[in-house]
């Protein structure tokens, strides 16, 4: 058991994000973990959340024996899903998938049993939860959001994991993705150069940060765009990474008012979609990259039927 004495603190800091700074072994995701088992108590204070401030002066108890006794429990098991993913590309280093819609790349601490795209590799190369940092996300240098599909990265071994997390740290990995906005854009290229923080109210969620006061908490994001085609309502777009955040082409085009179509986190508005449209439309249609064997490879993935089916019902605009 811990014993931590919470300092006077400028401005109220989230729990989560203070025991996260102040322990610095254990991360973020494990610290929710924690406090949603109830192993952190504060005095005087019932039902704690992640998200609740800390003002200074509390006293904060914190169990962490019960994370390092189960740990060996969060141990992925082989599973199945469809539909499969398709393998674009293999060698010893690495292995390039077409990742489906609807399935989480990882899991976390609190859905590792949650059928995944790892949970489905490992059935397949049982050596691949000795690669990486993470026994949650073994071989894993990137990641999709569940509804978005296409290319996806995976490690086979420390090598190549080491390899390619240098790679994107440098910005030297190239990404395309097909995205469907909600509206008309006029302009038929565009940059969007605005920094991402997370969210106070969730934090899952990402905000672009505007004000200068908050540009120390934010992560530089770059996002580039021009069209493909317009529809009536719609715009169809290819939009480059220039960085990877969290969520940062969902996000960085609803702040410009045009939101991916199908995206139920940023892609509210009152005015109805009218698209047969299961998920977000944003597909990582392409990656390119030097190999670690040297290679230059540029690897493309088909865009799925269901979101060719969407794009063939909607009205194209007439110049």
């Amino acid at each position: 058991m811990e014993n931590i004495h919470v300092e006077q603190v400028f401005k109220p800091l989230r729990l989560d994000k203070y025991l996260s700074r102040k322990i610095k072994d254990i991360s973020r995701e494990k610290i929710n973990f924690l406090i949603k088992e109830g192993k952190v108590k504060i005095k005087g204070k019932q039902k704690l959340k992640p998200s609740i401030l800390l003002k200074g002066g509390e006293e904060i108890s914190l169990d962490i024996s019960g994370l390092k006794e189960n740990e060996d429990s969060f141990i992925l098991e082989p599973q199945s899903i469809f539909p499969e993913p398709e393998i674009l590309y293999e060698d010893k280093n690495f292995i390039v998938l077409d990742k489906p819609s609807g399935i989480i790349v990882h899991p976390s601490l609190t859905n590792f049993k949650n059928p995944s795209i790892i949970s489905w590799l490992i059935g397949k190369y049982p050596f691949l939860s000795q690669v990486g940092e993470d026994k949650l996300r073994p071989g894993i240098v990137h990641r999709l959001d569940k509804d978005t599909s296409g290319v996806l990265i995976v490690a086979k071994n420390n090598f190549s994991f080491n390899y390619f997390k240098n790679l994107f740290k440098t910005r030297k990995i190239k990404k395309k993705y097909i995205a469907l906005v909600k509206g008309e854009l006029k302009n038929e290229k565009g940059e969007i150069n605005l920094p991402l923080a997370r969210s106070k109210k969730s934090p899952t969620k990402r905000k672009v940060v505007t004000s200068r006061f908050q540009l120390d908490k934010a992560k530089t994001a770059i996002t580039k765009y021009s069209v493909i085609k317009r529809y009536k309502s719609f715009t169809l777009l290819e939009v480059f990474l220039e960085t990877g955040r969290t969520h940062q082409i969902r996000v960085h085009l609803a702040s410009i008012g045009f939101p991916v179509a199908g995206d139920k986190i940023y892609g509210k508005s009152r005015k109805k979609e009218y698209l047969s449209l299961s998920r977000q439309f944003l597909h990582a249609q392409e990656i390119s990259f030097i190999s670690p064997a040297g290679k230059f490879l540029e690897i493309k993935s088909s865009l799925p039927q269901e979101l060719v089916k969407v794009l063939r019902n909607l009205t194209p605009q007439i110049n």
